[in-house]
């Protein structure tokens, strides 16, 4: 499916996309470029709807499409990512074999408002948009998978807005992220030591006594305890 740029909802879109996800109204009754329920947004390139392996290809094509318009202020609104959402469902929301679609909660799908980070980043496009802007590869151990699956790393890594740092995720790109195989080390979605549930927990307990956004990678590095060297990238033979 090509698009001559990216489109966002209008009020009469965003209702029609809610009923067509709740099954009240066909989803064919939707015209996604239709003057009534969608309007170009300026300055966007060419997109097109492919079945995008990982999360990462889907961010990064939607990042390049976004052309000469104001990403920060698209991150910050809802239409583009309802928009979006209808015109990739196939991809991310994919048909189960009952015929209906993988949803999952309201908020994979229905963009919440940006200022509502707990509903925010369960969001399967407008989240991997908004890390790989924010992170570029140091992103990748959060977009490993298929745009369907949000994965346990995106899950424990993200749940927190003050998680949202260049140096926090860097530091967890570095731990559970592969380079040689593009894949997450063993036992990084675990429950066990040096797992990534492990350090969102640390990094709590590091937060009380430091000022994380003031440390470099390394230094947040240092500070980790015995268990996470099976996974620091010194100890990897």
């Amino acid at each position: 499916m090509k698009f001559s740029g990216l489109y966002e909802f209008t009020d009469a879109g965003m209702k029609a996309f809610k009923q067509a996800f709740e099954r009240t109204l066909e989803e064919e009754a939707i015209d996604p470029v239709g003057v009534s329920v969608a309007k170009r947004i300026p300055g966007t390139l060419p997109f097109e709807v492919k079945a995008w392996v990982s999360a990462e290809e889907m961010a990064n094509a939607i990042l390049k499409a976004s052309g000469t318009a104001n990403i920060a202020g698209l991150l910050n609104g809802t239409n583009l990512w309802a928009w979006l959402a209808f015109v990739c469902r196939d991809v991310v929301y994919p048909r189960q074999k009952t015929g209906k679609r993988k949803l999952g909660e309201v908020w994979r799908w229905y963009p919440s408002e940006a200022g509502d980070f707990q509903k925010g980043q369960r969001h399967l496009i407008r989240m991997p948009v908004l890390l790989f802007h924010s992170f570029g590869d140091d992103a990748r151990h959060l977009l490993l998978g298929e745009p369907s699956v949000p994965g346990e790393l995106r899950e424990q890594l993200t749940s927190q807005q003050d998680m949202f740092h260049l140096s926090f995720q860097r530091v967890a790109c570095m731990l559970y992220y592969e380079g040689a195989t593009g894949k997450l080390r063993r036992g990084a979605g675990g429950k066990r030591g040096g797992s990534s549930r492990r350090l969102a927990q640390v990094r709590k307990q590091l937060d009380v006594t430091w000022d994380l956004f003031a440390l470099s990678p390394e230094q947040i590095m240092e500070k980790l305890p015995k268990e996470f060297d099976a996974y620091r990238p010194k100890m990897q033979p």
